[in-house]
């Protein structure tokens, strides 16, 4: 079961910073997620629609410009780093799970994720798309019709993985409390993998890799792979 930074290693360092990055990949992570906006017409870094609770600032990210946006402090003395800068710091040596949260931000993805496949060494499949906002990854789709997306779920669909299929997605990711069996027999069934989000308790990190969950994303990944590592 793969491990996946959520945020970069959120539990050790600011989430989406620069820092969490690095970091996610000092302790070699299979993957890293990250969320983006557009600030300023650029792919930023940043969970949520206001700076206050990540930064020394306040106020909506979307009346930010290039030079308000440098002098946030994220936490570690440094800006949220753009997604040109992680996929530049990454440079392909895992993946990269990029989370739309909103839109507009999908033409600028689309460009950087080009530009790392081109410049910074990843493959396709290393940089997974995904969202809540499962319109968001079918305009990506009109972009790169090929491309890896995911949609994310937050509940257990009547159908199950079939959410998955409109996109012949490379994964579903699902919320931890509402994953069962069921569904991970029934994505794997249509050739999906699950990857389930945010997973903070031992026993929920034993359950999940006995259901043959593909990946989980955690705040910790040295934590995690210590409680698989023993079982408990």
């Amino acid at each position: 079961m793969q491990l996946f930074a959520h945020r970069g290693v959120s539990a050790k360092a600011p989430e989406n910073s620069f820092s969490a990055m690095q970091l996610a990949l000092d302790l070699e992570a299979d993957g890293i997620e990250l969320d983006v906006r557009l600030v300023a017409g650029q792919a930023m870094v940043m969970h949520d629609t206001d700076v206050q609770r990540t930064t020394n600032s306040t106020g909506s990210v979307y009346q930010l410009d290039t030079q308000q946006w440098q002098q946030l402090d994220a936490g570690d003395g440094l800006p949220p780093p753009s997604l040109q800068q992680v996929l530049q710091l990454v440079a392909g040596r895992c993946a990269v799970n990029i989370e739309l949260k909103d839109r507009q931000v999908v033409s600028a993805v689309v460009t950087q994720i080009q530009k790392a496949m081109q410049e910074y060494g990843f493959r396709a499949e290393q940089l997974c798309v995904s969202a809540f906002d499962h319109h968001a990854l079918l305009a990506l789709r009109a972009y790169l019709p090929h491309h890896p997306v995911a949609p994310l779920i937050s509940a257990c669909p009547l159908d199950y993985a079939a959410c998955g299929a409109v996109f012949a997605a490379q994964a579903i990711h699902s919320h931890v409390e509402t994953t069962c069996i069921e569904l991970v027999e029934d994505a794997h069934a249509r050739g999906m993998d699950v990857r389930v989000y945010t997973v903070t308790r031992p026993e929920e990190l034993v359950q999940l890799q006995a259901m043959g969950v593909d990946a989980v994303f955690v705040n910790d990944v040295a934590w995690a792979r210590e409680v698989l590592a023993q079982g408990c």
